[in-house]
């Protein structure tokens, strides 16, 4: 059956709960024993993810360079970390939606940079070298970071952390960071604690609330551990307890400006190819041409290591009622503003193009049913709600929207999948 990913957990002693817990989150997860571990024989090509608990292996700064060091996966360490700075942890006594959210925030970050990878190689194919985008630069210097708080100790210690090449803003008062995160752009934003009156938790819902912020990361610093789960229920995109995780800052925040940045190489990718033939007319988006070729690469890929591959379709069911009304043109205006959303909304990872006439389609690479479910929330909900303009007319026009989604099954054509998820009606889904 397909998989998210590819887990290998390395830990002294034999630890079903993580395994059991690994595996209700869709990932196949297995467990070597530390003292057996050789990174050149136990880690495999297929594996997205190694989690070492280092809890009784005694570990140090040298064992991890040696053993760990030139993975072709990342690391995540459960309990005592010998290089912070470094390799991404979280402490032994973690809740379980931050080993969810951190254990997917790294397969994340593989998977956009495996797709970037493999849409530039479809970009080659149509013949235009010269346009392919360069992977992103990772480094902390010039991003531009807005920390929010008025404790000066804590503003200090995070300054501490921080690359000093980075462009730091202060904001004491949190009523007045929505507007500085409105009228300038910003790389990420550190919060520090919940607030008084869980103002900071406010804050975070309303950038999550905001169309143009909503990928924004934003990290907080806390001083209770007790305030971890709330932190991430109200959209924190990673948390970092005080003081004795603040070595543990620079990490997660690089991981999650990394992030950012592949998205945003993906979306530079398109805009280089656009002028080409790659693109879709009316609605701006990828080509079916294209996309068909991406999704061969998709296919292959998905045979080879049995990852998920899901599928939606975003119908307008009545474009031609519009055409009918209003004309072609305005049936084409509408389209346009429906292909912006889309491409708005989804995730950088993910790709989209028009299939045919007023049907859409998007591909969610290593993305299981229940997670594409919700990473199309929002994109099916705007494109629902939102009432559409078209020149010449006073009125809005409202676009019905229908959304199939199925999950790629083994040995299951792309076009036989399309096929089945047709009717299949999309399930508004509560973000976790």
């Amino acid at each position: 059956m397909p998989v998210s990913a590819h887990i290998l957990v390395v830990a002294n002693t034999e630890d079903e709960a993580l395994l059991t817990k690994l595996k209700e989150a869709g990932y196949a997860a297995s467990q070597v024993a530390y003292s057996s571990f050789d990174s050149g024989k136990s880690v495999q090509m297929s594996h997205d993810l190694v989690l070492l608990v280092t809890e009784g292996t005694g570990i140090g700064v040298s064992d991890l360079t040696v053993q760990f060091s030139s993975l072709s996966c990342p690391v995540l360490i459960i309990g005592d970390n010998p290089a912070p700075e470094k390799i991404q942890s979280i402490p032994s006594n973690y809740c379980d939606m931050e080993l969810n959210k951190r254990v997917a925030s790294l397969i994340r970050f593989q998977v956009m940079k495996r797709e970037f990878e493999r849409r530039s190689k479809t970009t080659q194919e149509y013949g235009f070298e010269d346009t392919v985008a360069a992977p992103p630069e990772l480094s902390l210097e010039e991003k531009e970071i807005l920390l929010v708080g008025a404790k000066s100790d804590t503003l200090g210690e995070i300054l501490l952390q921080l690359d000093t090449k980075s462009k730091i803003h202060i904001c004491q008062n949190a009523d007045q960071a929505m507007a500085e995160l409105q009228g300038k752009r910003f790389d990420a934003t550190i919060v520090v604690g919940t607030g008084q009156g869980d103002v900071n938790l406010r804050l975070c819902n309303d950038i999550r609330a905001d169309s143009k912020l909503f990928n924004l990361p934003v990290i907080f610093v806390l001083d209770f551990e007790s305030n971890r789960q709330a932190a991430y229920v109200h959209g924190a995109s990673d948390i970092v307890v005080t003081p004795k995780e603040m070595p543990n800052l620079r990490a997660r925040l690089s991981l999650l400006i990394q992030q950012a940045e592949y998205r945003y190489s993906l979306q530079k990718l398109f805009k280089e190819s656009k002028p080409l033939p790659v693109s879709d007319g009316p609605t701006g988006l990828y080509s079916y041409g294209f996309m068909r070729a991406h999704l061969a690469s998709l296919q292959k890929d998905y045979d080879a290591e049995e990852k998920s591959l899901s599928l939606a379709s975003l119908k307008v069911n009545n474009l031609e009622e519009i055409n009918d009304k209003y004309g072609f043109p305005a049936g084409d205006q509408i389209l346009r503003q429906i292909g912006s959303i889309i491409s708005f909304l989804v995730r950088g990872e993910d790709i989209c193009c028009r299939y045919k006439n007023g049907v859409f389609l998007i591909a969610l690479p290593s993305t299981s049913l229940n997670d594409a479910r919700i990473a199309l929330n929002r994109v099916y909900g705007v494109s629902r709600m939102t009432d559409l303009a078209v020149n010449g007319l006073d009125e809005p026009v409202n676009a019905g929207m229908e959304m199939g989604l199925v999950e790629l099954e083994p040995g299951e054509s792309i076009e036989g999948a399309i096929k089945r998820g047709k009717g299949v009606h999309m399930v508004m889904a509560e973000a976790s």
